[in-house]
């Protein structure tokens, strides 16, 4: 794993911003507009059935139900306090310290390995769960070969 988030990783506002195409909430009227969503660290993970899903790039943290008065960094501070980026207090990327960057990058790293560590595991009880049922059925037929061969 690189230590800096690549460009193209949602880690960055730009990238975040992207993920909000077809976001409901588009007017220069609304207060939660893309460029809000992105810089209060969110991202789209809008479906059909969820048209204004929207997660944290750090925490997770998965809000929908928006509304056009809402202000995303509010919301995010109500629903998440103990993100690392609300606790940060600091929405632009270029008044971040080098400290700050990093103290980041470990929680984006971390979450990101937690992430990966679930699909993992749920990769192994899939497999197991197909190995309960394949070993008796091997089993027997171990037994009956045995039997048949005696």
């Amino acid at each position: 794993m690189d230590f800096l988030p690549a460009t193209s990783s949602l880690f960055w506002r730009t990238v975040r911003l992207e993920t909000f195409k077809n976001w409901p909430y588009q007017s220069s009227k609304d207060s939660c507009t893309p460029e809000r969503m992105a810089s209060a660290g969110f991202f789209s993970k809008a479906t059909k059935e969820e048209p204004d899903l929207a997660e944290c790039f750090i925490c997770s943290k998965q809000l929908d139900g928006w509304e056009s008065t809402d202000d995303p960094w509010k919301e995010h501070e109500n629903h998440q306090p103990s993100c690392a980026f609300v606790k940060l207090q600091k929405q632009d990327e270029c008044l971040w310290t080098v400290y700050e960057l990093f103290e980041l990058i470990k929680a984006y790293n971390l979450k990101e390995c937690e992430c990966e560590l679930e699909k993992a595991k749920s990769k192994v009880k899939d497999e197991a769960a197909k190995l309960v049922e394949e070993i008796p059925l091997l089993f027997k037929s171990i037994r009956k070969q045995k039997r048949g061969g005696s």
